[in-house]
């Protein structure tokens, strides 16, 4: 098998998914596959919508599951991430769109003399 090796400048938003074919090739009780388009309209279109990715995400799943009437005979994982920029100081965005908590930056480490001992 032939591989292509591709490079992409991401943007702050933009989402990249990695999937394997037993979400696209997942077959219905009609036997027709779910298939690529109806996966890649998927995501394009909960974006547009303004969901955030792990609602994307699993509504994306749901519909897979839905589709093959609850059991998948083959693997099937997807993967999904948005892209927020270059500033990796900052979580809250992250957290936000996660649906976690906002927390306190971890505690920094205690500072240590030249014989070893802790100092606050």
């Amino acid at each position: 098998m032939e591989s292509t090796v591709c490079r992409e400048q991401l943007e702050p938003g933009d989402r990249v998914v990695l999937y394997t074919e037993g979400i696209t090739e997942a077959r219905g009780a009609d036997d027709r596959e779910f298939g690529l388009k109806r996966f890649t309209d998927f995501p394009v279109r909960h974006h547009t919508d303004g969901l955030p990715v792990p609602e994307t995400l699993r509504r994306l799943v749901q519909a897979v599951l839905d589709y093959h009437d609850g059991e998948l005979q083959d693997d099937a994982t997807v993967l999904m991430c948005e892209w927020l920029g270059p500033a990796v100081d900052n979580t809250e965005p992250a957290a936000a769109l996660a649906g976690l908590p906002l927390s306190d930056p971890p505690p920094t480490a205690p500072s240590t003399t030249e014989n070893g001992s802790s100092q606050p």
